[in-house]
Formats: C-alpha cells, structure tokens, sequence
C-alpha cells in the first residue's frame, strides 16, 4: 500500500510539471514582464553580466547622455542629434523625458538647446551641457532657472558636481577641465596629462576622468590636483563613468562596458562592438539594479539589470 501512495504521489507531482509552461515560466522573471525579478543566477554569483531587459526602437535623436529623476521617477535623455559642423541649426535639440522603460513621455521636454551632451541632477536641478554653457533647469518649477556661458569654441561634453555644488565640465577636444563655483567660470585644471578628458565624474575628493590621448581612466585629488592613472582600457573613447559600490563603471563609445575597482583591475560586463551599437554616456540606478545604455547613433535606449555585489533575496 505504501508503495502505491508514492507511485501514485510521483505521477501527480509529475501531472502537475507538464502543465507548466516553461516559456511562460522563464518570461516571468527575465524580459517578458519587465524584468520585475532578477534571474536566479543573481542570487549566486558576485559581479554577475547585465541582463538585457527591454530596449526601445529608434524613437530618438542621437541620444548621448541619461540621468535618473530619482524624486519623480523618470529619465532625462539629451538628444544631441549632430554638430553644428554637420549642419545641425542653433536651439533645435532638446532633452527628452521617459519612464523607466524607455518610453518617450515627452520627446521635446526642454527645447531650444544647441547640441546638448552630459546632463546631471543636483538639488532638483537638472543640469545640461551645450555648446555654450551650461543650462540649470528647475525640475520644481518645470523651467530654465539660469544659464551659465562658458567662453570657448572648444567641445564642451560631460558634467559633474561635487556636494559643495561646484560643477565641474570636460572639454573634449583640449587639455582643460572648467569648474563652475559661486557662479564664477574658471580654467580649473589645463594638463595633456587629461588631454582629450570626456567623462568626468566626483568620487570622494577626486575627480575621475576618462582620458582619451592616451586611454587611461585617471584620478585627479581635488584639493592638490595630484594626477594618478587608474587602469588603462585600451583604444577607443571612454565616455560614460558611474560609482557602482566601490568600482567604476565606464564605457567605451564603440562599444564595450567595463567594471573598473580603484586598484586598477578591469572586467569587460558587455561588448556590442560586433552589433555596432553605442555605448555613450549612460546612467546606472543602483537601486533598481539597472543600466540604461543611450545608443548614439543607434537612436535607442537599452535596458539591462546589474547586480554588482551578491545579495540575500
């Protein structure tokens, strides 16, 4: 008899598996529902690759920077479409809004922009790199607040700021490195040790640049403006840079993203080189465990879930 309870226990077990959809089951936890759960293989591993959750169509114009509106939960992307040397017209660009997805909920949120590039939030202000300056817009009061002019022809492109407020701006076809404080434009650091600098991002009293002469990210210390090299991430254009826990992580433009620690060891995490998909300056939402990736001249956003560190779910 108690053999029979089991046979019978077993085929019941086994009825109710093969009513199980496995693909419907698998979409459940990865893309098909927005990735609402990470993979299991999360669970287990440290520094495991990002997993592509969604991405959009070719819905925008050269998207080359994303910040994260952590208070009101959208993305911020500026449409850079291309330069005026290419025949692009002055304040016909704009910085989009979108949800968490990609989707466009306004494409032209904030016009009248020149080519915008880096774009960063600080005390509810979003601020957006052009090729005049910086634009401070006021995400309360849904307007440009102020506008700060930076005289230069040279190729203003990515932006940071400190928490004492002071903004720093790369200028990607020189040796110099703008810091904006009180409101006043300085030539704060004018070195070929950051020659052609491109991302730029503050981390506890330095400031670190990706380097594009010689294609090292570098540690500036703010306060001596003491240079010291990082890791050397090989030919290419380092763009995009974001803490991710204690590391870094970067991009190269054409197509590689990089896990960099302090100490100078590297992890390539994706490499869409052979795709010929962008990588430029992207955003990483640490608490929601997601990359979002502005493929330039791809016109697209990519999603992708990242766990850097192993946690108990």
């Amino acid at each position: 008899m108690k053999n029979l309870r089991r046979i019978l226990t077993c085929a019941i077990v086994l009825i109710g598996f093969s009513r199980v959809n496995p693909v419907r089951e698998l979409c459940s936890i990865t893309v098909c529902d927005g990735g609402t759960k990470p993979p299991a293989a999360f669970s287990n591993g440290v520094n495991a690759q990002p997993i592509k959750l969604w991405q959009t169509g070719e819905i925008y114009k050269a998207p080359e920077s994303v910040a994260y509106d952590s208070e009101r939960g959208f993305l911020y992307i500026s449409n850079y479409t291309q330069g005026l040397e290419n025949g692009a017209s002055y304040g016909e660009h704009s910085v989009s809004k979108a949800n968490l997805q990609g989707e466009i909920l306004e494409f032209d949120w904030i016009k009248n922009l020149t080519t915008p590039t880096g774009i960063c939030i600080f005390n509810d202000k979003l601020y957006i790199v052009e090729r005049f300056g910086i634009v401070e817009y006021d995400l309360k009061a849904d307007k440009i607040s102020n506008k700060i002019l930076i005289k230069t022809t040279n190729f203003l492109n990515d932006i940071t700021i400190d928490s004492d407020g002071s903004i720093y701006v790369s200028e990607s076809d020189s040796n110099v490195i703008y810091r904006i404080k009180d409101r006043e434009v300085e030539k704060w650091l004018d070195s070929a040790a950051i020659s052609r600098p491109n991302g730029i991002l503050v981390d506890d009293g330095k400031l670190i640049v990706g380097v594009n002469s010689d294609n090292y990210l570098k540690a500036v210390n703010i306060s001596d403006k003491e240079i010291v090299q990082i890791a050397h991430l090989g030919p290419g254009i380092i763009d995009g840079i974001k803490k991710c826990g204690e590391d870094y992580l970067v991009s190269h433009f054409l197509g590689n993203l990089y896990l960099v620690k302090p100490s100078g060891v590297v992890k390539e995490l994706l490499n869409t080189r052979d795709a010929k998909i962008n990588i430029a300056d992207f955003e990483y939402v640490e608490d929601k465990e997601l990359i979002v990736i502005p493929a330039l001249w791809n016109n697209k956003l990519i999603g992708y879930r990242f766990r850097q560190t192993e946690k108990n779910d």
